[in-house]
Protein backbone atom coordinates (compact mmCIF):
# COMPACT_ATOMS: atom_id res chain seq x y z
CA UNK A 1 0.00 0.00 0.00
CA UNK A 2 1.35 3.38 -0.93
CA UNK A 3 1.68 6.33 1.34
CA UNK A 4 -1.49 7.88 0.04
CA UNK A 5 -3.38 4.70 0.72
CA UNK A 6 -2.21 4.66 4.33
CA UNK A 7 -3.42 8.17 4.88
CA UNK A 8 -6.84 7.43 3.39
CA UNK A 9 -7.23 4.33 5.53
CA UNK A 10 -6.34 6.30 8.60
CA UNK A 11 -8.88 8.96 7.80
CA UNK A 12 -11.58 6.42 7.19
CA UNK A 13 -10.96 4.94 10.61
CA UNK A 14 -11.08 8.31 12.48
CA UNK A 15 -14.07 10.07 10.82
CA UNK A 16 -16.76 7.83 12.31
CA UNK A 17 -15.35 8.45 15.79
CA UNK A 18 -15.40 12.26 15.70
CA UNK A 19 -19.15 12.91 15.42
CA UNK A 20 -20.31 10.94 18.51
CA UNK A 21 -17.54 12.47 20.56
CA UNK A 22 -18.55 15.95 19.43
CA UNK A 23 -22.22 15.33 20.32
CA UNK A 24 -21.40 14.05 23.76
CA UNK A 25 -19.25 17.07 24.40
CA UNK A 26 -22.02 19.49 23.33
CA UNK A 27 -24.88 17.86 25.26
CA UNK A 28 -24.06 19.26 28.73
CA UNK A 29 -23.58 22.69 27.19
CA UNK A 30 -26.92 22.55 25.40
CA UNK A 31 -28.68 21.41 28.54
CA UNK A 32 -27.12 24.33 30.41
CA UNK A 33 -28.22 26.83 27.75
CA UNK A 34 -31.76 25.46 27.64
CA UNK A 35 -31.94 25.55 31.41
CA UNK A 36 -30.77 29.16 31.53
CA UNK A 37 -33.16 30.07 28.72
CA UNK A 38 -36.16 28.65 30.59
CA UNK A 39 -35.36 30.76 33.61
CA UNK A 40 -34.78 33.87 31.49
CA UNK A 41 -38.17 33.70 29.69
CA UNK A 42 -40.34 33.41 32.81
CA UNK A 43 -42.96 36.20 32.49
CA UNK A 44 -43.17 39.16 34.88
CA UNK A 45 -45.66 38.98 37.70
CA UNK A 46 -49.00 40.77 37.61
CA UNK A 47 -48.75 43.99 39.60
CA UNK A 48 -52.02 45.82 38.91
CA UNK A 49 -55.44 45.01 37.53
CA UNK A 50 -58.12 47.49 36.45
CA UNK A 51 -61.65 46.88 35.17
CA UNK A 52 -63.06 49.24 32.55
CA UNK A 53 -65.48 50.85 32.64
CA UNK A 54 -65.40 51.08 36.46
CA UNK A 55 -69.17 51.71 36.52
CA UNK A 56 -71.92 50.64 34.15
CA UNK A 57 -75.68 51.00 33.83
CA UNK A 58 -78.07 48.51 32.27
CA UNK A 59 -81.76 49.06 31.69
CA UNK A 60 -84.13 46.10 31.34
CA UNK A 61 -83.47 42.42 32.03
CA UNK A 62 -81.37 40.67 29.43
CA UNK A 63 -79.36 43.69 28.31
CA UNK A 64 -75.59 43.30 28.35
CA UNK A 65 -72.35 45.21 28.63
CA UNK A 66 -68.74 44.10 28.23
CA UNK A 67 -66.24 44.73 31.01
CA UNK A 68 -62.54 44.47 30.18
CA UNK A 69 -59.61 43.70 32.48
CA UNK A 70 -56.41 45.66 32.03
CA UNK A 71 -53.42 43.76 33.44
CA UNK A 72 -50.05 45.46 34.00
CA UNK A 73 -46.66 44.46 35.42
CA UNK A 74 -44.59 46.32 38.00
CA UNK A 75 -43.10 48.62 35.36
CA UNK A 76 -46.56 49.55 34.10
CA UNK A 77 -46.32 47.48 30.97
CA UNK A 78 -49.55 46.09 29.56
CA UNK A 79 -49.69 42.29 29.82
CA UNK A 80 -51.64 40.20 27.35
CA UNK A 81 -52.81 36.61 27.49
CA UNK A 82 -53.06 36.56 31.28
CA UNK A 83 -56.04 34.43 32.41
CA UNK A 84 -58.73 36.50 34.17
CA UNK A 85 -61.49 35.01 36.32
CA UNK A 86 -64.80 36.91 36.56
CA UNK A 87 -67.37 36.66 39.36
CA UNK A 88 -70.47 38.56 40.47
CA UNK A 89 -71.31 39.50 44.04
CA UNK A 90 -75.06 39.51 43.33
CA UNK A 91 -76.33 37.14 40.66
CA UNK A 92 -79.90 38.31 41.31
CA UNK A 93 -78.90 41.69 39.87
CA UNK A 94 -76.33 40.78 37.20
CA UNK A 95 -74.37 37.77 35.98
CA UNK A 96 -70.99 37.68 34.25
CA UNK A 97 -69.43 35.12 31.93
CA UNK A 98 -65.81 34.06 31.46
CA UNK A 99 -65.13 36.83 28.92
CA UNK A 100 -66.47 39.68 31.10
CA UNK A 101 -69.88 40.06 29.46
CA UNK A 102 -72.38 41.20 32.10
CA UNK A 103 -76.09 40.44 31.74
CA UNK A 104 -78.81 42.35 33.61
CA UNK A 105 -81.17 40.27 35.75
CA UNK A 106 -82.99 42.47 38.27
CA UNK A 107 -83.05 45.98 39.73
CA UNK A 108 -80.15 46.79 42.05
CA UNK A 109 -76.37 47.15 42.10
CA UNK A 110 -73.83 44.36 41.75
CA UNK A 111 -70.07 44.34 42.18
CA UNK A 112 -68.39 42.47 39.31
CA UNK A 113 -64.93 41.21 40.29
CA UNK A 114 -61.96 40.28 38.11
CA UNK A 115 -58.96 38.25 39.38
CA UNK A 116 -55.61 37.58 37.71
CA UNK A 117 -52.72 35.82 39.47
CA UNK A 118 -54.11 36.75 42.87
CA UNK A 119 -54.64 40.44 41.99
CA UNK A 120 -58.27 41.64 42.10
CA UNK A 121 -60.29 44.60 40.83
CA UNK A 122 -64.00 45.30 40.46
CA UNK A 123 -66.62 47.39 38.71
CA UNK A 124 -70.02 48.50 39.95
CA UNK A 125 -72.98 47.69 37.70
CA UNK A 126 -76.42 49.21 38.28
CA UNK A 127 -79.43 47.48 36.77
CA UNK A 128 -82.85 49.07 36.35
CA UNK A 129 -85.75 46.82 35.42
CA UNK A 130 -89.01 48.82 35.28
CA UNK A 131 -91.71 47.38 37.52
CA UNK A 132 -94.42 45.52 35.68
CA UNK A 133 -97.69 47.47 35.64
CA UNK A 134 -100.73 45.34 34.92
CA UNK A 135 -103.06 48.32 34.56
CA UNK A 136 -102.40 52.05 34.88
CA UNK A 137 -104.86 53.74 37.24
CA UNK A 138 -106.07 57.29 36.46
CA UNK A 139 -104.71 59.87 38.87
CA UNK A 140 -101.89 57.65 40.17
CA UNK A 141 -98.37 59.01 39.67
CA UNK A 142 -96.05 56.53 37.94
CA UNK A 143 -92.39 57.49 38.05
CA UNK A 144 -89.48 56.20 36.05
CA UNK A 145 -86.05 55.55 37.46
CA UNK A 146 -85.14 58.14 40.12
CA UNK A 147 -88.20 60.21 39.25
CA UNK A 148 -86.67 61.67 36.11
CA UNK A 149 -89.91 61.07 34.20
CA UNK A 150 -93.47 61.09 35.51
CA UNK A 151 -96.73 59.79 34.07
CA UNK A 152 -100.19 60.49 35.46
CA UNK A 153 -102.84 58.54 33.52
CA UNK A 154 -106.14 60.21 32.74
CA UNK A 155 -109.55 59.32 31.37
CA UNK A 156 -109.96 61.82 28.55
CA UNK A 157 -108.97 61.16 24.91
CA UNK A 158 -106.18 63.68 25.38
CA UNK A 159 -102.46 63.21 26.03
CA UNK A 160 -100.26 66.17 27.02
CA UNK A 161 -96.49 66.16 27.54
CA UNK A 162 -93.97 68.69 28.86
CA UNK A 163 -90.41 67.81 27.78
CA UNK A 164 -88.40 70.96 28.53
CA UNK A 165 -89.41 72.38 31.89
CA UNK A 166 -87.52 70.07 34.27
CA UNK A 167 -85.12 71.26 36.95
CA UNK A 168 -83.22 68.09 37.95
CA UNK A 169 -79.47 68.10 37.25
CA UNK A 170 -78.12 64.73 38.43
CA UNK A 171 -74.34 64.35 38.38
CA UNK A 172 -74.59 60.85 36.90
CA UNK A 173 -75.71 62.42 33.60
CA UNK A 174 -73.08 64.63 31.95
CA UNK A 175 -74.17 67.94 30.46
CA UNK A 176 -75.11 67.87 26.80
CA UNK A 177 -72.46 69.55 24.68
CA UNK A 178 -74.44 70.34 21.53
CA UNK A 179 -77.98 71.18 20.55
CA UNK A 180 -80.42 73.50 22.32
CA UNK A 181 -80.17 73.49 26.13
CA UNK A 182 -82.50 76.36 27.14
CA UNK A 183 -85.17 75.39 29.67
CA UNK A 184 -88.82 76.23 28.96
CA UNK A 185 -89.75 78.24 32.05
CA UNK A 186 -92.85 77.16 33.97
CA UNK A 187 -94.06 74.53 31.53
CA UNK A 188 -94.20 71.90 34.28
CA UNK A 189 -96.34 74.25 36.34
CA UNK A 190 -98.43 74.98 33.25
CA UNK A 191 -99.17 71.35 32.43
CA UNK A 192 -100.27 70.73 36.03
CA UNK A 193 -102.55 73.81 35.92
CA UNK A 194 -103.96 72.61 32.59
CA UNK A 195 -104.71 69.22 34.11
CA UNK A 196 -106.51 70.88 37.02
CA UNK A 197 -108.54 73.00 34.59
CA UNK A 198 -109.71 69.92 32.66
CA UNK A 199 -110.71 68.22 35.90
CA UNK A 200 -112.64 71.32 36.98
CA UNK A 201 -114.32 71.59 33.58
CA UNK A 202 -115.12 67.95 32.80
CA UNK A 203 -114.58 66.01 36.01
CA UNK A 204 -111.91 63.98 34.18
CA UNK A 205 -108.22 64.48 33.51
CA UNK A 206 -106.01 64.18 30.46
CA UNK A 207 -103.00 61.87 30.47
CA UNK A 208 -99.87 63.89 31.31
CA UNK A 209 -96.18 63.02 30.89
CA UNK A 210 -93.42 65.21 32.33
CA UNK A 211 -89.65 65.15 32.01
CA UNK A 212 -88.16 66.50 35.25
CA UNK A 213 -84.62 66.61 33.87
CA UNK A 214 -83.20 69.98 32.94
CA UNK A 215 -82.66 70.32 29.22
CA UNK A 216 -78.90 70.49 29.78
CA UNK A 217 -79.19 66.79 30.72
CA UNK A 218 -81.88 65.55 28.32
CA UNK A 219 -83.95 66.87 25.43
CA UNK A 220 -86.83 64.42 24.86
CA UNK A 221 -88.01 66.35 21.79
CA UNK A 222 -85.01 65.18 19.78
CA UNK A 223 -83.86 61.79 18.52
CA UNK A 224 -81.97 59.81 21.14
CA UNK A 225 -78.50 60.65 19.80
CA UNK A 226 -78.99 64.39 20.22
CA UNK A 227 -81.29 64.03 23.21
CA UNK A 228 -79.01 61.95 25.47
CA UNK A 229 -75.59 62.26 23.77
CA UNK A 230 -74.32 58.88 24.87
CA UNK A 231 -75.36 58.86 28.52
CA UNK A 232 -77.06 55.51 29.28
CA UNK A 233 -78.99 57.05 32.17
CA UNK A 234 -80.28 59.83 29.92
CA UNK A 235 -81.14 57.31 27.22
CA UNK A 236 -83.20 55.38 29.75
CA UNK A 237 -85.09 58.55 30.73
CA UNK A 238 -85.70 59.27 27.03
CA UNK A 239 -87.10 55.76 26.61
CA UNK A 240 -89.33 56.25 29.64
CA UNK A 241 -90.67 59.59 28.39
CA UNK A 242 -91.68 58.26 24.99
CA UNK A 243 -92.71 54.91 26.42
CA UNK A 244 -95.21 56.59 28.74
CA UNK A 245 -96.61 58.64 25.85
CA UNK A 246 -97.08 55.42 23.91
CA UNK A 247 -98.86 53.81 26.86
CA UNK A 248 -101.19 56.83 27.01
CA UNK A 249 -101.90 57.06 23.28
CA UNK A 250 -102.52 53.33 23.05
CA UNK A 251 -105.01 53.60 25.90
CA UNK A 252 -106.75 56.50 24.14
CA UNK A 253 -106.96 54.50 20.91
CA UNK A 254 -108.19 51.40 22.75
CA UNK A 255 -110.87 53.27 24.67
CA UNK A 256 -112.00 55.91 22.18
CA UNK A 257 -110.61 54.93 18.81
CA UNK A 258 -109.00 58.37 18.36
CA UNK A 259 -107.77 61.38 20.29
CA UNK A 260 -105.39 64.33 20.54
CA UNK A 261 -101.75 64.62 21.63
CA UNK A 262 -100.31 68.03 22.63
CA UNK A 263 -96.63 68.65 23.35
CA UNK A 264 -96.32 71.78 25.53
CA UNK A 265 -93.39 74.16 25.11
CA UNK A 266 -92.57 77.78 25.85
CA UNK A 267 -91.41 80.31 23.28
CA UNK A 268 -89.83 83.73 23.68
CA UNK A 269 -90.84 85.22 20.34
CA UNK A 270 -91.94 88.83 20.15
CA UNK A 271 -95.53 88.13 19.06
CA UNK A 272 -97.67 86.98 21.99
CA UNK A 273 -99.58 84.16 20.37
CA UNK A 274 -99.74 80.38 20.73
CA UNK A 275 -97.88 78.61 17.94
CA UNK A 276 -99.49 75.34 16.84
CA UNK A 277 -96.98 73.11 15.08
CA UNK A 278 -98.44 70.42 12.81
CA UNK A 279 -95.13 69.51 11.10
CA UNK A 280 -95.78 72.08 8.37
CA UNK A 281 -93.30 74.90 7.89
CA UNK A 282 -94.05 78.61 7.83
CA UNK A 283 -93.58 78.44 4.08
CA UNK A 284 -96.16 75.65 3.85
CA UNK A 285 -98.68 77.67 5.86
CA UNK A 286 -98.12 80.68 3.59
CA UNK A 287 -99.62 78.73 0.68
CA UNK A 288 -103.14 79.34 -0.55
CA UNK A 289 -106.04 77.24 0.71
CA UNK A 290 -106.28 75.59 -2.69
CA UNK A 291 -102.66 74.50 -2.50
CA UNK A 292 -103.01 73.21 1.07
CA UNK A 293 -106.12 71.26 0.12
CA UNK A 294 -104.07 68.99 -2.12
CA UNK A 295 -103.18 65.57 -0.67
CA UNK A 296 -99.51 66.30 -0.03
CA UNK A 297 -99.80 68.62 2.97
CA UNK A 298 -102.48 66.67 4.83
CA UNK A 299 -100.40 63.50 4.49
CA UNK A 300 -97.27 65.28 5.73
CA UNK A 301 -98.96 66.78 8.80
CA UNK A 302 -99.62 65.46 12.29
CA UNK A 303 -103.35 65.95 11.56
CA UNK A 304 -103.19 63.20 8.95
CA UNK A 305 -105.55 60.70 10.63
CA UNK A 306 -108.33 63.27 11.08
CA UNK A 307 -107.76 64.86 7.68
CA UNK A 308 -108.39 61.51 5.98
CA UNK A 309 -111.44 60.76 8.14
CA UNK A 310 -113.51 63.95 7.71
CA UNK A 311 -115.05 65.46 4.60
CA UNK A 312 -113.57 68.89 5.06
CA UNK A 313 -110.92 70.78 3.13
CA UNK A 314 -107.61 70.41 4.89
CA UNK A 315 -107.08 74.16 4.99
CA UNK A 316 -110.25 74.57 7.08
CA UNK A 317 -109.21 71.79 9.47
CA UNK A 318 -105.82 73.44 9.75
CA UNK A 319 -106.83 77.09 10.21
CA UNK A 320 -110.56 77.48 9.72
CA UNK A 321 -113.21 78.42 12.32
CA UNK A 322 -113.41 74.83 13.60
CA UNK A 323 -109.64 74.32 13.77
CA UNK A 324 -107.97 74.10 17.17
CA UNK A 325 -106.57 77.58 16.56
CA UNK A 326 -110.05 78.79 15.71
CA UNK A 327 -111.53 77.47 18.93
CA UNK A 328 -108.62 78.89 20.96
CA UNK A 329 -109.36 82.27 19.38
CA UNK A 330 -112.98 81.95 20.50
CA UNK A 331 -111.63 81.64 24.05
CA UNK A 332 -109.50 84.77 23.72
CA UNK A 333 -106.19 83.01 23.04
CA UNK A 334 -104.55 84.25 19.80
CA UNK A 335 -103.00 81.38 17.85
CA UNK A 336 -101.29 80.59 14.56
CA UNK A 337 -102.51 79.03 12.33
CA UNK A 338 -106.08 80.22 12.88
CA UNK A 339 -108.74 82.15 10.93
CA UNK A 340 -107.34 85.50 12.04
CA UNK A 341 -103.69 84.46 11.75
CA UNK A 342 -103.42 81.85 9.00
CA UNK A 343 -99.62 81.78 8.82
CA UNK A 344 -96.70 83.22 10.80
CA UNK A 345 -95.40 85.38 7.98
CA UNK A 346 -91.73 86.21 8.42
CA UNK A 347 -91.86 85.93 12.23
CA UNK A 348 -90.14 83.02 14.00
CA UNK A 349 -92.32 79.93 14.28
CA UNK A 350 -91.94 76.40 15.63
CA UNK A 351 -93.50 73.85 13.29
CA UNK A 352 -93.23 70.80 15.55
CA UNK A 353 -90.45 68.44 16.55
CA UNK A 354 -89.55 64.83 17.22
CA UNK A 355 -92.34 64.09 19.72
CA UNK A 356 -95.08 65.41 17.45
CA UNK A 357 -93.71 63.45 14.51
CA UNK A 358 -93.44 60.26 16.55
CA UNK A 359 -96.70 60.39 18.48
CA UNK A 360 -98.92 62.37 16.13
CA UNK A 361 -100.64 60.54 13.31
CA UNK A 362 -98.30 61.44 10.44
CA UNK A 363 -96.66 58.01 10.48
CA UNK A 364 -99.68 56.02 11.64
CA UNK A 365 -102.19 55.73 14.44
CA UNK A 366 -105.39 57.65 15.07
CA UNK A 367 -104.17 60.15 17.69
CA UNK A 368 -103.46 63.47 15.98
CA UNK A 369 -100.77 65.74 17.38
CA UNK A 370 -99.53 69.29 17.71
CA UNK A 371 -96.55 71.02 19.26
CA UNK A 372 -98.04 73.85 21.32
CA UNK A 373 -95.65 76.74 21.91
CA UNK A 374 -96.86 79.08 24.66
CA UNK A 375 -95.68 82.64 25.20
CA UNK A 376 -94.75 83.56 28.75
CA UNK A 377 -96.60 86.79 29.54
CA UNK A 378 -100.28 86.08 29.93
CA UNK A 379 -99.98 82.29 29.97
CA UNK A 380 -96.93 80.89 31.79
CA UNK A 381 -95.96 83.79 34.02
CA UNK A 382 -98.38 83.45 36.97
CA UNK A 383 -100.47 80.73 38.54
CA UNK A 384 -103.65 82.63 37.76
CA UNK A 385 -102.71 83.00 34.10
CA UNK A 386 -101.79 79.33 33.86
CA UNK A 387 -105.19 78.35 35.25
CA UNK A 388 -106.97 80.77 32.92
CA UNK A 389 -105.14 79.30 29.95
CA UNK A 390 -106.03 75.81 31.18
CA UNK A 391 -109.71 76.79 31.20
CA UNK A 392 -109.44 78.18 27.66
CA UNK A 393 -107.60 75.09 26.40
CA UNK A 394 -110.13 72.77 28.01
CA UNK A 395 -112.99 74.57 26.29
CA UNK A 396 -111.18 74.68 22.93
CA UNK A 397 -110.17 71.01 22.92
CA UNK A 398 -113.65 69.90 23.95
CA UNK A 399 -115.25 72.01 21.21
CA UNK A 400 -112.73 70.72 18.64
CA UNK A 401 -113.34 67.09 19.51
CA UNK A 402 -117.10 67.40 19.68
CA UNK A 403 -117.06 69.07 16.27
CA UNK A 404 -114.86 66.52 14.52
CA UNK A 405 -115.23 63.34 16.56
CA UNK A 406 -118.60 63.73 18.24
CA UNK A 407 -117.30 62.84 21.71
CA UNK A 408 -115.07 64.11 24.47
CA UNK A 409 -114.56 62.05 27.56
CA UNK A 410 -116.57 59.25 29.08
CA UNK A 411 -120.22 59.54 28.16
CA UNK A 412 -119.77 62.21 25.49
Amino acid sequence: MGAHGVVRAHLKRRRPLRRPLRRRALLPFLLLVLSCGAEGTAGPEVATLAVTPPTAFLANAGTTTWLQAEVRDASGGLMTGVPVAWTTANAAVATVDASGIVTAVGTGTASIRAEASGVEASASVEVWVPPLVEAYEPGVVYSGRRGYVEYVPGELPLVISAPHGGALEPSEIPDRTWGTTVTDANTVETILAVRDAFVASTGKAPHIIISHLRRTKLDPNRDVEEAAQGSPQAENAWDEFHGFIEVATEEVERRYGAGVYLDLHGHGHAILRVELGYLLSAGDLARTDAELDGPVFAQASSLRALATAVEMPFSRLLRGPTSLGGFLGDEGVPSVPSPGDPDPGTAPYFSGGYATARHGSRDGGTVIGAQMELHRVGIRDTHENRLAFGDALAAAVEAFMMEHYGFFGPGG
